[in-house]
């Protein structure tokens, strides 16, 4: 790397530790803020910003995927599925975003993060209710045997997450939480587990796709992963300590945030 190169990581990795606590904090992935970020304050093509904030989501989901399986919170057979068809999905969402002018992607990104604002929101809003009425979390038994509609759903749930998520650089993990937690009937703690692991193979696959057309940069790529590896390893440890009603504004504004952000351009 030049002397450029190296101000650009160090600089990137500062702004993205701050993003990386923001994260960690409120449980997300962060790729579509990563995006807003990328775009708006390093200039970033939106093609080049959408694949460079997947492969550094890919490092980020690893980590956090062996912590979930090590402490028994990830459904190994639905996340394998789940997650070869997201990287399908992923793929084809890469290659797909190609034919899509700049801006027009950069405003269906910012859309998509407003969509994403909601799905949080319904998440959330299950939670809360499954806790005013009492209802006991569900007990995680170890794999069962699955009827076909289910793996057949475990399918279309990562095909389509990792489609979205490559074409428009978002993190998908409220679509595959709520997919995991009403359609497969998974615990809270599996399905936030299966989800990091499902991602791990959208993001590693569609960053490599993004990669063969040109559309990852080195240096942000750098920047990007030292900042939010670090920063969310901060950021998760002030989780427990936020009130609730402050945690669940949180989740919904950053997405929603980050989407005005982009369709402000």
């Amino acid at each position: 790397m030049t002397g450029g190169d190296l101000g650009l990581v160090a600089t990137l990795a500062a702004v993205t530790f701050a993003l990386g606590i923001l994260l960690g904090f409120i449980g997300a992935g962060g790729a579509g803020l990563v995006v807003a970020l990328l775009t708006t304050a390093f200039s970033l093509p939106v093609h080049e910003a959408i694949g460079t904030a997947l492969a550094a989501m890919c490092f980020v989901s690893v980590s956090g995927a062996v912590s979930h399986y090590r402490e028994g919170n990830v459904a190994p057979r639905i996340g394998l599925v789940a997650g070869l068809a997201g990287a399908v999905g992923a793929i084809l969402g890469a290659d797909a975003s190609q034919a899509i002018p700049e801006a027009t992607l950069q405003t269906m990104a910012g859309l998509a993060l407003w969509v994403l604002a909601a799905l949080v929101w319904l998440r959330t809003r299950l939670g809360a209710r499954a806790v005013a009425a009492g209802r006991p979390e569900r007990v995680w038994a170890g794999e069962v045997a699955r009827p076909a509609r289910e793996w057949a759903a475990s399918i279309g749930l990562g095909a389509s997450g990792g489609a979205a998520a490559a074409f428009f650089g978002v993190g998908m993990t409220p679509f595959l939480q709520l997919g995991f937690l009403s359609v497969l009937r998974l615990p809270l703690r599996q399905t936030v587990g299966t989800t990091m692991l499902t991602l791990v193979f959208i993001s590693a696959a569609g960053g490599l796709a993004l990669a063969r057309h040109g559309d990852v940069s080195s240096p942000h790529l750098v920047g990007a992963t030292l900042g939010l590896a670090s920063g969310a390893y901060a950021g998760a440890r002030l989780t427990r300590r936020a009130p609730r009603v402050v945690l669940r504004a949180a989740v919904v504004l950053v997405p929603f945030l980050a989407g005005a952000v982009l369709l402000a351009g």
